[in-house]
C-alpha cells in the first residue's frame, strides 16, 4: 500500500472519528449569529431566495427588534447581518431535509426542529472534513506521529470542537476554506490548482470579512507561487468577491452588506494592549488558556523552513495572523455569548501548520510538556462540548463595556470551563422534537386578534417535548417581554390524537398595558429542560388599539358571552323562566328543548368571536340526545331525562321541537328522520298546515290545551318550513304556499300573540329559504311593558347596517349597569295557549344576552367585533 493511499485512509478515518465525537453530545451549541445560516438553506430551496423575508419568524426566534442578526433594508425586506456565503455553500447538504419537509409539510415548529438537526450535522461535517484535510496538509511538513498529534490537538483541543463543529458559525467554514487553500498552495502549481486556490481565497474573504486579512496573506503568497499564472489566481479570487459585493449592493444597498448598515463608530475604539491581553491570556477568552499547547508558537522563529517558498508562506501567514489579532484586539474581544476564543478560530489552521516543525523538533521533556498541554486543552474543550450552555458568560458579558477594564472577564471563577462544571451536564436534547402550537388568543373568554391596550389577553395552546411534558412554555412579546408558565393541563384532544398521556395544554396571561397601538408579534417558545434552549413553536400577530368610545360595548360583549357560559348547565341546556302574568315577576324555572335550540341558532354566528364554541357544541350534543327512537322530540326532553319531575314533565312530542332539533342538531346517521317526517305528515291539515302535538287527544300527557286542543301555530310552521326546505323541498314549498294567505290571521298566533320576537326573527331565515312572508304591522309591535326594546333589537337585526347609531344606543341602553335591563325585563319569547286554564309566559335572560351579542356583532366595527375589543 502506497503512502498516498495510507494517508487517504487515515484521513477518512480521522474525519469519521471526528464526526462521531462532535455529535456525541447530541446537542447544538448555537447563538443568534448562527440563526441566518441555520435557516437560509430552507429559504433557498423552498422560496428560491437568499433574503430572510419568508423565514423571519423562525430566524428571529422571538427576539423581535433585538434580533441583531437580522437587518431590515429598503423595500420592506430583511437580510442577514452576515454574508450568505456559508448558507449558500451548505444548501446542497440541506436538500434531503428540504425534500422531507416538502413531503411532510412545512409547519414552522417542524422546520425549526429539522433545521437545528441540519445545522449540527452540517457544522460537524465541515469541522470533521477540515480535520481530515489538515492531516493531509501536515503530512507534507511532518512525520505521521506529529501530524496525528497536531490533528488531534486541532480537532479536540481548540475551538474547532465547541465552535466550529457545534453550530453554523462562519468560523468552521473559514477553517475548511483556509486548509483547502493551504493544501493547494503547498502542492505543485498547475492552472486548475491556481484557479481553485484563487477561488478559495475569494471565498475566505467573502465568508467572513475580517478574514480578508488572511485571504490577502494567502493570496500574496499565491501570486508568487502561481508565477506566470498569477493573473488567473487574481481572476478566480475576484469571482466570489464580486458576487458577494453584488449581493451586498443589491440586497443591502451598501458595499459592506449588513455589516455596513449596522456598523458602529466605536467598534474599533477599544484599548489595544488590554485587547491583546484578553484575546491571548484572559481566563474567559484567552487563546493560550483554552489551548495551552499553542504557547509553543514563539519557537516557530527558531524553526523557519529552509525552502524559500515555504519560508515565504510562513512569513506571509505570520503577518496575517498578527494583523488579525491586532484587529480583534481593537474590538470588544469578548466576542459575545460563545465559547472561549471564538475570534481566534479562523487562525487555527495557520497556527497548527506553523507549529508542526516546532513539535517535530521537541525532545522527550518538551514533547511531554506539549502532550500535557494538549491533554489540558482537550479536557477544557470537552467541558465546553458537554457542559457549556452559555449561562456562564452572563457574569462577564453583563459588565459595562465602556470602562475598558472588563474585570469580570479576568475572574477565574467566570472561566466557562470552571463555571459550566458547577452548573452540571447540558441536556442532550437535539433529537427531541418540540410539538405544539398557539391555538388562540382569548380576551373575555373569546378568541381575538385585536384588543384594547391594557386588556388582559390569555394565550392558549399545547406543547410536547417528544411525548413528554415540556419544562416550560413562554410567550415573547415583541422580543422584549416574556410571559412563561411551567404549568401544563390535560388536553383530551391532544391525548387522543397523539396517544400520549402527558399534560400538554397551557394558558399564559399577557399584560398589554402600555403597548402602543398597532401590530405586535407574539412568539411561543418551549423548553424541553431547564438547561436547554427555547424551541420555536409558533408566532401570531396581536393588534392593539387605543381606547375608543366603544370600549363599553366591547366590555359588554365579554360580559354577555361570559354570562351565557356561566348560565349553561352541565349537560348543555339553558333554563327558561316562566310567570303566570305578562310581567317578569316571581319567575319559576324549567328545562325545555326549545330555548336551547333557540339559543344555539342565535349563538352559532358568534361562537368563535364570543369564545362560545364549546358551549355551542355542548348544546348541540344535548339536543341530539333528545331525539327518541321514533325520531320525535318533546318540549321537556326525553321521558327518562334527569330533569323530569323537577324541571319538567313527560310531555307529548311536538312539531316545533322536533323540527328545531332535526334542523339544528340532527342525528349524524339521520336514520330516524324519515319516521319523524312521516309522523309530521299525519298531522298535516287539509289546508296544508301542521298541527302542534304529535299524538291523538286521548294520548296527551302533561298538557293543558286551550280552545283548539291541537292548533296550527304560525311560528311552528316557520320552524318546520325551514326543516322541510332542507329535507323535503317540495313539501317546504307547499307549506309556504299554504302559509302566505293566512299568516296574519289570529288563529295562527296561538303561542306568540303577545310575544312577536321569535316570528320576527324568523322572517329573514324564511326569505333565505325562498319563502318571503309579509306580516301585518300590528304583529310587529308588542303591548307587553319592557318588550319594546327587544322588538327594536330584532328589527335592527333584520335591517342593513345603516342604523349603526341607533344600534349602538340600544346596545348601551341594554348593557348599562351590568345589563340591569336584561335582568329586569328579559325577552318574552312565547306563552302558552291563552285560552288554556292557567296562562304561562316564558322569558329568558340568556336570550337577551344572545340577542345583544348578535346586534353587537352586526353593528360594531367589523374588524373589532370579530376579533376582540
Amino acid at each position: 500500500m502506497g503512502r498516498s493511499t495510507r494517508e487517504l485512509r487515515a484521513s477518512l478515518l480521522i474525519g469519521l472519528c471526528c464526526f462521531l465525537v462532535y455529535n456525541a453530545n447530541r446537542r447544538a451549541i448555537s447563538a443568534g449569529d448562527c440563526y441566518p445560516a441555520r435557516y437560509l438553506p430552507f429559504a433557498i430551496w423552498q422560496h428560491q431566495t437568499v433574503l430572510l423575508d419568508p423565514i423571519v419568524p423562525l430566524t428571529a426566534q422571538g427576539r423581535g427588534e433585538a434580533a441583531f442578526w437580522m437587518v431590515p433594508v429598503s423595500g420592506g425586506h430583511t437580510i442577514s447581518l452576515y454574508p450568505v456565503v456559508l448558507p449558500v455553500l451548505l444548501a446542497p447538504l440541506y436538500l434531503p431535509a428540504a425534500g422531507f419537509l416538502r413531503m411532510q409539510g412545512w409547519p414552522e415548529a417542524r422546520q425549526d426542529h429539522v433545521a437545528r438537526i441540519m445545522e449540527k450535522l452540517s457544522a460537524s461535517l465541515v469541522a470533521a472534513l477540515s480535520a481530515a484535510l489538515l492531516y493531509r496538509l501536515l503530512r507534507r511538513r511532518a512525520e505521521e506521529p506529529v501530524a496525528l498529534l497536531l490533528t488531534f490537538a486541532y480537532a479536540f483541543g481548540t475551538t474547532t470542537w465547541v465552535i466550529g463543529s457545534q453550530a453554523l458559525w462562519q468560523h468552521g467554514m473559514a477553517e475548511l476554506l483556509i486548509i483547502g487553500a493551504l493544501l493547494l498552495l503547498t502542492g505543485p502549481c498547475s492552472t486548475p490548482r491556481v484557479l481553485a486556490a484563487g477561488l478559495l481565497c475569494g471565498l475566505i474573504a467573502g465568508n467572513r470579512p475580517p478574514d480578508a486579512i488572511l485571504a490577502a496573506a494567502l493570496g500574496a503568497y499565491g501570486l508568487f507561487w502561481a508565477g506566470r499564472r498569477a493573473a488567473w489566481l487574481a481572476v478566480a479570487a475576484a469571482l466570489p468577491v464580486g458576487m458577494v459585493l453584488l449581493y451586498n449592493l443589491g440586497a443591502a444597498g451598501h458595499i459592506a452588506g449588513g455589516y455596513g448598515l449596522m456598523a458602529r463608530a466605536h467598534h474599533l475604539q477599544h484599548d489595544l494592549p488590554a485587547g491583546l491581553a484578553g484575546l491571548l491570556f484572559s481566563p474567559t477568552r484567552g487563546l493560550f488558556v483554552f489551548s495551552p499547547f499553542l504557547l509553543f508558537l514563539p519557537l516557530v522563529g527558531r524553526h523557519l523552513p529552509r525552502d524559500r517558498g515555504e519560508r515565504g508562506l510562513t512569513l506571509a501567514l505570520g503577518i496575517g495572523v498578527v494583523l488579525q489579532i491586532l484587529l480583534y484586539a481593537k474590538t470588544d474581544w469578548r466576542g459575545g455569548m460563545s465559547w472561549g476564543p471564538r475570534y481566534m478560530t479562523d487562525l487555527l489552521p495557520l497556527l497548527l501548520w506553523m507549529l508542526s516543525p516546532v513539535v517535530a523538533s521537541l525532545r522527550r521533556f518538551g514533547r511531554l510538556c506539549f502532550l500535557l498541554a494538549v491533554g489540558v486543552a482537550v479536557a477544557i474543550e470537552a467541558i465546553g462540548a458537554f457542559w457549556y450552555t452559555g449561562r456562564a458568560d452572563k457574569a462577564f458579558l453583563a459588565e459595562d463595556r465602556g470602562h475598558g477594564t472588563m474585570t469580570a472577564a479576568w475572574d477565574w471563577r467566570n472561566a466557562p470551563f470552571v463555571a459550566s462544571l458547577q452548573q452540571g451536564l447540558a441536556p442532550a436534547d437535539l433529537l427531541i422534537e418540540m410539538r405544539g402550537t398557539l391555538d388562540a388568543l382569548e380576551a373575555g373568554g373569546r378568541a381575538v386578534s385585536r384588543v384594547t391596550a391594557g386588556q388582559e389577553v390569555v394565550a392558549a395552546g399545547w406543547a410536547l417535548a417528544g411525548d413528554a411534558t415540556p419544562w416550560q412554555v413562554a410567550v415573547v412579546l415583541d422580543g422584549r417581554q416574556t410571559f412563561a408558565t411551567p404549568t401544563f393541563l390535560d388536553r383530551p384532544d391532544v391525548r387522543e390524537t397523539l396517544g400520549t398521556a402527558s399534560p400538554a395544554g397551557w394558558r399564559i396571561p399577557l399584560d398589554t398595558t402600555g403597548l402602543a397601538p398597532g401590530e405586535h408579534r407574539l412568539t411561543v417558545l418551549a423548553w424541553a429542560s431547564e438547561k436547554g434552549q427555547g424551541r420555536f413553536l409558533a408566532e401570531r400577530t396581536l393588534t392593539v388599539r387605543a381606547p375608543s368610545a366603544d370600549d363599553d360595548l366591547d366590555e359588554g360583549f365579554r360580559t354577555a358571552a361570559a354570562r351565557l357560559r356561566e348560565h349553561q348547565q352541565g349537560p348543555g341546556y339553558w333554563l327558561t323562566s316562566f310567570t303566570s302574568a305578562p310581567r317578569f315577576a316571581e319567575p319559576h324555572q324549567e328545562m325545555n328543548t326549545f330555548l336551547t335550540a333557540f339559543l344555539l341558532d342565535l349563538l352559532e354566528p358568534v361562537a368563535v368571536s364570543g369564545g362560545l364554541g364549546e358551549s355551542v357544541q355542548r348544546a348541540r350534543r344535548h339536543l341530539t340526545d333528545q331525539i327518541e327512537a321514533d325520531g320525535l322530540v318533546r318540549y321537556h326532553g326525553r321521558p327518562d331525562g334527569p330533569t323530569i319531575g323537577t324541571l319538567g314533565c313527560v310531555i307529548t312530542p311536538d312539531t316545533d321541537d322536533t323540527a328545531l332539533v332535526w334542523r339544528l342538531a340532527p342525528d349524524p346517521d339521520r336514520s330516524r328522520l324519515p319516521a319523524a317526517l312521516a309522523t309530521l305528515d299525519r298531522y298535516r291539515t287539509g289546508e296544508g298546515l301542521y298541527r302542534t302535538w304529535l299524538a291523538p287527544r286521548e294520548a296527551y300527557r302533561c298538557l293543558d290545551p286551550g280552545g283548539d286542543p291541537n292548533p296550527t301555530d304560525l311560528t311552528i310552521q316557520m320552524h318546520l318550513l325551514l326543516l322541510l326546505a332542507e329535507t323535503k323541498p317540495e313539501a317546504g314549498r307547499a307549506l309556504c304556499k299554504a302559509l302566505r294567505p293566512v299568516a296574519g290571521q289570529d288563529r295562527l298566533w296561538v303561542y306568540y300573540e303577545k310575544a312577536p320576537l321569535v316570528p320576527l326573527l324568523r322572517l329573514p331565515d324564511l326569505r333565505s329559504a325562498g319563502c318571503a312572508l309579509e306580516l301585518p304591522a300590528s304583529r310587529k309591535r308588542t303591548a307587553v311593558p319592557g318588550q319594546e326594546i327587544w322588538v327594536s333589537v330584532v328589527r335592527l337585526l333584520g335591517e342593513d347596517a345603516a342604523a349603526s347609531a341607533e344600534a349602538r344606543a340600544v346596545l348601551r341602553q341594554l348593557a348599562v349597569n351590568d345589563f340591569a335591563l336584561v335582568r329586569a325585563a328579559p325577552p318574552l319569547l312565547y306563552h302558552n295557549d291563552l285560552t288554556a286554564t292557567v296562562p304561562r309566559y316564558y322569558w329568558s335572560e340568556d336570550a337577551g344576552y344572545a340577542l345583544w351579542l348578535r346586534l353587537y356583532e352586526k353593528y360594531a366595527d367589523p374588524g373589532l367585533s370579530r376579533h376582540g375589543g
